[in-house]
């Protein structure tokens, strides 16, 4: 039986950030897993929050919650050929580096590349993503670039992204907000805002404390969280009040929280486990709408945690039995797009792969397999060349 987290006073430092420092609050990490450890650390940066170690983990190695927040040893297999931003729509209302845009109507800006925790599995720490945090000079140049773009009345959504964006700095998210209201003035209809967050996970304390970061938010005025939450444990009393003061926090009209998460083999591959964290989420005084049901990425994902596309579908109609505001959908990522696949749909073996659409009506062959290596180039992109692209946006 796993032992209760440890519970004790927060140090000085918030976060963990060496191996040393994790066998002190974790007597159970042996000499041999302490090496590997620091070998996958040399490697990938390691840093953790204390809370999480405190609150969410525990202190025995049988924790399947440690596979993905802490260093192991099937990090150093992995090939980091992931390369899901590199396709985007040549008619993108913005070229640059931080700003990613599959879909006519959504863009995704990455404003900075820093987590106050480092998910084991995110494919990201494999990229060579924009070091830092976004500036001034950056926000100015893309929304610049947006205000003057023939493209820019398709845009409904811009998702804020990372790293975490609650992880930026009050001043990048004041000067956000002043360049989104903008741009809003100068579109037929208006452009919202979703902020894709863990940070109240990892650290709930960084979001209810940290200064001028509540009103910077308010200024801004997102219409949605989209919280990554991967297990019931990571549901804390402190992250109900973290989510509780992201919402009370509108100076207008409260944003929508929803809740979004990968499926991971042996850890969250149980509608049992998910509707349990469901429940967690919906016991504080935050409406929490599930989101996303995701389907593990090929790589970051690691190979132990991997689930074929039936596997994934056979979870998703055990969980579509509940209410329909509690049924999530099951998003397939793939290189032009989402792909969603509903519970009784039928997967159809076509010679060694599924024929999906992403959310514009992009067809994609989706291999059978546990395993889909992506293309690196858009040519070499495996779809179907004779049917057309949907006119979504």
């Amino acid at each position: 039986m796993l032992e209760s987290p440890i519970v004790q006073p927060l140090r000085d430092t918030p976060l963990v950030t060496s191996i040393s420092q994790l066998r002190e609050i974790f007597g159970a990490i042996s000499d041999g897993q302490a090496s590997m450890m620091q070998q996958v650390a040399d490697r990938y940066t390691f840093r953790i929050p204390r809370f999480y170690l405190t609150h969410v983990l525990t202190n025995d190695p049988a924790d399947p919650l440690w596979e993905l927040a802490l260093p192991g040893a099937a990090e150093l297999g992995d090939p980091g050929t992931e390369r899901w931003d590199a396709f985007q729509l040549p008619e993108k209302a913005v070229e640059h580096p931080r700003w990613v845009q599959k879909y006519r109507y959504e863009a995704l800006l990455r404003i900075t590349d820093y987590c106050s925790g480092l998910c084991r599995y995110c494919y990201l720490k494999n990229r060579d993503v924009t070091p830092g945090c976004i500036s001034h000079h950056e926000i100015d140049d893309m929304f610049t670039q947006a205000e003057a773009s023939p493209h820019r009345h398709r845009l409904r959504e811009l998702i804020f992204s990372g790293g975490d964006p609650l992880a930026a700095p009050a001043a990048v998210i004041e000067h956000l907000a002043d360049r989104v209201q903008r741009l809003n003035k100068m579109v037929q209809r208006r452009i919202t805002v979703s902020i894709h967050t863990r940070e109240p996970v990892w650290n709930p304390d960084s979001v209810i404390e940290r200064g001028h970061l509540l009103p910077a938010l308010a200024k801004l005025a997102p219409s949605s969280y989209v919280l990554h939450v991967v297990h019931p444990r990571e549901v804390t009393p402190e992250l109900l009040q973290a989510m509780h003061a992201l919402v009370t926090n509108a100076v207008e009209r409260p944003p929508l929280m929803m809740c979004q998460h990968p499926l991971f083999k042996g850890i969250s591959d149980d509608a049992a486990i998910i509707t349990e964290m469901y429940d967690r989420l919906d016991s504080g005084p935050v409406v929490m709408k599930p989101y996303y049901l995701i389907h593990p990425f090929p790589d970051g994902t690691l190979p132990q945690h991997r689930l074929t596309l039936l596997e994934s579908q056979q979870i998703l109609r055990k969980l579509a039995s509940a209410p329909g505001t509690r049924v999530p959908l099951l998003t397939v990522p793939t290189p032009m797009g989402k792909c969603v696949i509903g519970p009784w749909e039928e997967l159809v073996d076509r010679g060694g792969h599924y024929l999906l659409h992403t959310k514009d009506g992009v067809p994609v062959k989706y291999s059978t397999g546990s395993v889909y290596d992506p293309a690196e180039s858009r040519q070499n992109i495996p779809i179907m060349p004779s049917i057309s692209r949907g006119s979504a946006g």
